[in-house]
């Protein structure tokens, strides 16, 4: 009996230990699933999100237009030869033909970045005066003699369109410096008229002029800017001499990232000399002001 009972315990200690489960290893934790970049980052990645662009300004621009109001300050003398070389009297045209010295007018120039240091400038420049005086003094004027107490009729125009190219050698954030030719389509002309004795002399001529320009951009802060530029060359050639000098200093402030407002100085200095030719003569002109203006770029 005890033997039987001994028996019966053994088997049920024996399934017991054969239905008992295993024990669970520890679980590996699961590495967590990669997630996709958004939107934003996508773009800033791409070059086109807001944390890849640096901050605005004249050397980040590709394209822009400016618009502005000029007030400048013009002198204009010259002496106009006759045809047969007799030279002409040298005469300020503002004092003795009575033309302003003030000049107030709109000016619009385009800027193009061909490439990241290739800037292209066009800029227009149109000086057209016009007076009626009484002369103070004789004055040969071409192939006439204006007399004392005439009433001489003049008209000066001077109208230029100007192409820049420069490359930039040093290009930073914040500082960029270019340098290269300029090209000037000039076309002037200068007109004096008796009506009372029907004598008239037109002295004009047109062409282009090569200077070479210096252009400098500053980046003072996220939205000042201060630009400097320089276009100058002096020419001799066959009986003739010109030169050429455009000057211009800028203060810009930008407001919003495509918006620029500014204050700028300006200098121009022409002449030319012309000898032995029909027509010939000598004619300088200076041109000096501020201007206010407003510039829109992408």
């Amino acid at each position: 009996m005890r033997s039987a009972v001994a028996m019966i315990l053994g088997l049920l200690a024996a399934g017991g230990a054969v239905a008992q489960p295993p024990a669970a290893s520890p679980a590996t934790p699961t590495p967590p699933e990669p997630q996709s970049p958004s939107w934003a980052q996508e773009a800033a990645l791409a070059g086109f999100g807001p944390a890849a662009r640096p901050p605005a300004s004249p050397i980040t621009d590709v394209l822009a237009l400016r618009g502005g109001y000029f007030w400048g300050h013009v002198g204009t003398s010259g002496r106009f030869d006759s045809a047969t070389g007799v030279p002409g009297t040298p005469v300020n045209l503002e004092y003795d033909f009575g033309l302003t010295p003030q000049q107030r007018q709109p000016r619009v120039e385009l800027i193009f970045r061909l490439r990241e240091r290739s800037r292209l400038r066009v800029d227009f420049f149109d000086l057209s005066r016009s007076a009626t005086q009484t002369l103070a003094r004789p004055i040969t004027y071409g192939n006439h003699t204006f007399q004392t107490n005439d009433v001489v009729n003049s008209e000066m125009d001077w109208r230029e369109t100007d192409f820049t190219y420069t490359y930039s050698f040093l290009r930073t954030e914040r500082f960029e410096l270019g340098f290269g030719p300029g090209l000037h389509l000039i076309q002037s002309e200068g007109i004096g008229a008796v009506p009372a004795r029907a004598i008239r002399e037109d002295f004009s001529g047109a062409g282009p002029f090569v200077t070479l320009a210096l252009d400098g951009t500053w980046r003072l802060s996220e939205r000042w800017t201060l630009t400097a530029r320089a276009q100058y060359f002096d020419l001799r050639v066959a009986g003739q001499e010109g030169a050429l000098g455009d000057y211009r200093g800028e203060l810009q402030y930008r407001p919003a990232r495509h918006l620029a407002l500014g204050l700028g100085f300006e200098g121009l200095r022409a002449r030319l000399d012309v000898r032995n030719k029909n027509p010939s003569g000598v004619m300088k002109l200076s041109v000096d002001g501020p201007e206010l203006f407003v510039r829109a770029s992408l």
